[in-house]
């Protein structure tokens, strides 16, 4: 089922039961300020709580000021391989594929291989900590000694310096050094990233959305969409208010810094 209003997606589908399965929004407002942001899209999913279950999904972004903006939501039944894919088939008719594009989330398998199909040539980046987090699960031993130089390695501009700090974990524990080659370096590390990402090497905007909505997680499906419409529509009334209020091509944050 689709629903069409001016300048918005909004897709639903039922079983052949006619039972609910999944939906996706994309507001019209979220589409054109995407125009005005760096074309870096995280995404991220997390299990509602109520009677009938099912997985919330969300796209976002930041904006020149630096405020989360949603670009995408939904919910589908499971994080499954068929339902992602649905939920980017749904993202790329709003967003369709601009240049420079990136995808950031976890390492969730079935988001790997959506985004490998509908969006085989977007490079898709790993979250720093979700693979910090890995490592240490499997390297316990390892964790104290290697924080500081994993996360000054992901951050890394020049060879030289990435080259350096890969020494130093080899010479703590080798099977680190392994473990993030086989993740491969343009993955998480940004010498080696294809496109511009920014600062943006996490999925904490996304994380940021589903702390928001911790309590409403427990609420059915329609009231629980009701009340992301309205968290998301505070949101982006209260940045638009403060975009009237800029009178240069700085954002807020920029423009009050102390450079001296």
């Amino acid at each position: 089922m689709d629903m069409t209003y001016p300048g918005s997606h909004i897709r639903m589908v039922k079983s052949p039961k006619n039972e609910f399965m999944y939906v996706y929004i994309s507001l019209y407002a979220f589409i054109k300020r995407f125009d005005h942001c760096r074309p870096i899209v995280v995404v991220d999913g997390s299990h509602l709580k109520s009677y009938y279950t099912g997985t919330f999904v969300s796209a976002s972004t930041l904006d020149g000021a630096g405020h989360i903006l949603p670009l995408a939501y939904g919910v589908i039944d499971s994080e499954n391989d068929a339902a992602w894919k649905w939920f980017f088939e749904k993202f790329k008719i709003a967003y369709d594929d601009r240049e420079n594009m990136c995808i950031v989330s976890d390492r969730n398998e079935s988001i790997i291989k959506s985004v490998s199909r509908v969006y085989p040539d977007v490079p898709h980046f790993a979250c720093i900590w979700h693979l910090w987090n890995n490592v240490y699960k499997k390297f316990k031993k390892s964790h104290a000694k290697l924080s500081e130089i994993y996360f000054s390695m992901e951050k890394s501009y020049t060879q030289a310096e990435f080259d350096s700090l890969m020494e130093k974990v080899e010479k703590v524990d080798i099977r680190v050094k392994e473990y993030l080659e086989l993740a491969g370096y343009v993955k998480w590390a940004r010498l080696y990233a294809p496109v511009n990402k920014g600062w943006t090497m996490t999925s904490n905007i996304a994380e940021s959305i589903n702390a928001a909505l911790v309590s409403a997680r427990e609420l059915s499906i329609y009231d629980f969409l009701e009340e992301v419409r309205k968290i998301f529509r505070r949101w982006n009334c209260r940045n638009r208010k403060e975009a009237t209020q800029t009178y240069t091509t700085l954002g807020k944050n920029t423009r009050d810094a102390d450079f001296e």
